[in-house]
């Protein structure tokens, strides 16, 4: 096989990231927008040691499960993977490519107790976050196409509310009719609708409390507006400098029956129903337990820290952002909590700094796609807690850490899965790691 090649493809099944597979004279294909069962022609666009990966060019035989997508953008844009099958197979799909990653990686069959479904599978992110760029005579705006930096310039996205579309092509008016060197367009929502908007620029804009005005009127949901200065070349959004032009300083969030401010440089979950699913889990996870001590990695705003706070006797919230940590603090007194102890600094060195003074009773780590340091995972496994709650995104790095937890003094009670991302090849999985008796 070389680059260039139209070949005729069996898909066998669809690995975790959503990719189809199949094989070509013993050497394994991927491409994107496949079912197992089709045969398709594709085009060979890379050809690596291992594998080649490449594009659909044709469906010559279909799955009985393939459906027309939704979006007019499904097979350019980056954003989803599964929007040309149903929901409920999608899942399956997802559920077997991801098991089958984590069991390879852990050198034995591991099962996933449930996967918990999306109540709405559609218009349910409440972020975005859409590259803004001048070709010729136009402004264009959108996401980028699949595996480039080539923008398209969005019509429809039945993922994000659609008034975030609405602000898109207002402010791509703006950016036309202004000449405002716009890098990105950061929008968020709260469950009760109102939006705060970030403007990313290479510097500041001129008038920009006039922008504000108008945008404000013509978008009532408004109740933010931010320039973010990134100076910086790459793929990197978001610059360091905040600068409110209007409004609230923050965003208000509701986790169950708490309040939560999230600023814009903060992370926060883009599904909060999921989240919410996800925090009774891990209640009911560490119930047994109730009244002991905690602590929870890389906590973010509060998300989790919170309500595990309530069935505590204390615990320790650790997060390295310092904004999100600004914004930890104002949680815990909006919710009138005292249990708290917050440490600004990495969860893998902070863990270790608490636990030389005192005992825990149980962990909540909720990393990045990355996973945890080795290290870290090793101090962990020979700890004599009770329970270790691990919060991932990424299968792979949830199944190495686990095979790490688990030769210590851990084992794997209880995986489940839930689908915050639909018609994307991602799911959330929380595990519940108890220790050997």
């Amino acid at each position: 096989m070389k680059i260039g090649d139209k070949i005729v493809l069996n898909i066998e099944k669809i690995i975790w990231e959503g990719k189809g597979l199949g094989h070509y004279d013993g050497q394994v294909v991927m491409v994107d927008y496949v079912l197992p069962g089709e045969k398709v022609k594709v085009r060979i666009d890379e050809v690596r040691k291992d594998y080649a990966i490449a594009s659909l060019l044709d469906i010559i035989e279909a799955s009985k499960e393939r459906i027309l997508p939704r979006c007019r953008h499904f097979y350019q844009c980056g954003g989803c993977n599964f929007q040309h099958t149903s929901y409920e197979y999608q899942i399956k799909l997802k559920k077997e490519a991801s098991l089958e990653a984590m069991s390879r990686i852990l050198g034995r069959d591991i099962k996933c107790d449930r996967i918990i479904k999306s109540p709405n599978p559609w218009y349910y992110r409440n972020k975005a976050q859409f590259p803004i760029e001048k070709v010729g005579n136009r402004i264009i705006g959108g996401f980028y196409r699949k595996t480039t930096h080539n923008i398209i310039d969005l019509q429809e996205c039945p993922l994000h509310p659609s008034i975030f579309i609405d602000i898109l092509h207002w402010v791509k008016m703006k950016v036309k009719e202004e000449d405002i060197k716009l890098r990105y367009l950061y929008l968020r929502e709260s469950q009760s609708g109102d939006i705060m908007v970030t403007f990313v620029t290479w510097e500041r804009i001129k008038n920009a409390k006039k922008l504000a005005f108008e945008l404000e009127k013509t978008f009532p949901e408004v109740v933010s507006v931010y320039e973010n200065i990134n100076k910086t070349q790459g793929n990197v959004i978001l610059g360091t400098q905040f600068y409110l032009i209007d409004g609230k300083t923050k965003l208000e969030q509701k986790i169950r029956d708490y309040n939560l401010l999230v600023s814009p440089g903060s992370f926060f979950q883009i599904t909060i129903p999921q989240v919410e699913l996800i925090v009774d889990f891990i209640l009911s996870t560490i119930s047994p337990y109730e009244g002991g001590v905690f602590i929870d990695g890389y906590a973010g705003v509060g998300t989790f820290t919170i309500p595990i706070s309530k069935i505590s006797r204390y615990g320790y919230s650790i997060e390295e952002n310092p904004t999100a940590v600004e914004d930890a603090l104002e949680n815990i007194k909006l919710n009138r909590i005292s249990n708290i102890r917050v440490r600004k600094g990495k969860t893998e060195i902070e863990v270790r700094r608490i636990l030389e003074n005192e005992d825990c009773n149980y962990i909540l780590i909720d990393p990045p796609r990355k996973g945890i340091e080795k290290d870290l995972a090793i101090f962990l496994s020979r700890l004599s807690i009770d329970v270790i709650i691990y919060v991932s995104c990424n299968p792979t790095t949830l199944a190495r850490d686990i095979k790490i937890l688990e030769s210590g003094n851990f084992y794997l009670k209880e995986l489940i899965g839930f689908d915050l991302f639909p018609q994307t090849a991602h799911t959330e999985y929380v595990a519940a790691l108890e220790r050997r008796k």
